[in-house]
């Protein structure tokens, strides 16, 4: 029998870079095939305008079953959160500290219980792991179900390429305009990727995708393909439920594929609370190593 371990680093990447996305009362979002296209500027209003809005949020129970081609393994969460200031995630097996994520809008800190190591920096280590830009802002806006651009353009164009189009009963945002893609993906698509690249100042050509509920205007999937790399991140979210007056995803399932992993995480969650005021209660325990 195969024994069942978690590793942290894996997690660390699913967990920091797609931090979690209340009550019972579920409802079915439906989707129609036949949309009237709008604008990409008109729909990125319309999923702001309706994304999650709180002040601070507990979510005290997390379901979460990890898989990867070496081991399949459950474990429970919780997170905490306060709106611009910082995103807390705490990981137990079997009612024992795993480990503990915080993330603020400049930092990045994770304490491993069961290594008795811990690790502190920026985001530049998500970055790496994933071949893009990922900030504070980028995940808040993943667990606020808003809508986010990978690039973190010092202009403030970072939505400039993106178009909109409807599949499959969903209105779709696409981070590069299909005239652009499909010249990349003729001959010379690797020559025409190093000047797309360098005309954007970046590292990568990654492709974003998301997927916009037509009624409510809530992301129902996310895809980041990084093609140059030939890594995608895959988020789906479903049951949508009720938290206050707002909706909420009950469930979320992460598929992190690239060369070197296959990592899978189904994720549900319940017990959620909207808090006026919450604390960080981070500490690294006295004799823990640093780690890179």
């Amino acid at each position: 029998m195969r024994k069942s371990v978690i590793n942290t680093q894996n997690l660390f990447i699913l967990l920091a870079v797609l931090v979690f996305m209340s009550c019972k009362t579920t409802r079915t979002i439906t989707t129609y095939e036949k949309l009237k296209p709008i604008s990409a500027n008109r729909l990125i209003k319309n999923v702001e305008d309706n994304a999650f809005e709180y002040k601070g949020l507990d979510i005290k129970r997390i379901a979460c079953v990890y898989e990867s081609p070496e081991n399949k393994t459950s474990f429970r969460a919780s997170l905490s959160s306060a709106n611009d200031r910082f995103i807390q995630v705490s990981i137990s097996k079997l009612n024992l500290p795993v480990a503990r994520i915080l993330l603020t809008p400049d930092s990045v800190k994770m304490v491993n219980y069961l290594a008795k190591n811990y690790f502190l920096g920026d985001y530049s280590y998500i970055e790496k792991q994933l071949g893009a830009a990922v900030d504070f802002q980028v995940v808040q806006s993943i667990l606020t179900n808003d809508v986010f651009s990978y690039r973190n353009d010092e202009k403030d164009k970072d939505f400039k390429e993106f178009v909109s189009y409807v599949d499959s009963g969903m209105y779709v945002l696409q981070s590069v305009k299909n005239r652009k893609l499909e010249k990349i993906n003729r001959k010379g698509k690797d020559e025409k990727i190093d000047r797309y690249l360098k005309k954007l100042d970046e590292e990568n050509f990654i492709v974003q995708y998301l997927y916009i509920d037509p009624v409510t205007y809530k992301v129902r999937k996310i895809v980041m393909d990084d093609v140059s790399a030939g890594r995608k991140v895959t988020v789906n979210f479903d049951e949508f439920t009720a938290v206050g007056k707002q909706l909420y995803p009950g469930n979320i399932d992460i598929h992190f594929l690239s060369p070197e992993n296959d990592l899978k995480m189904k994720i549900k969650l319940s017990k959620f609370s909207l808090e006026s005021d919450p604390d960080i209660s981070f500490k690294i325990p006295e004799k823990y190593k640093p780690t890179n």
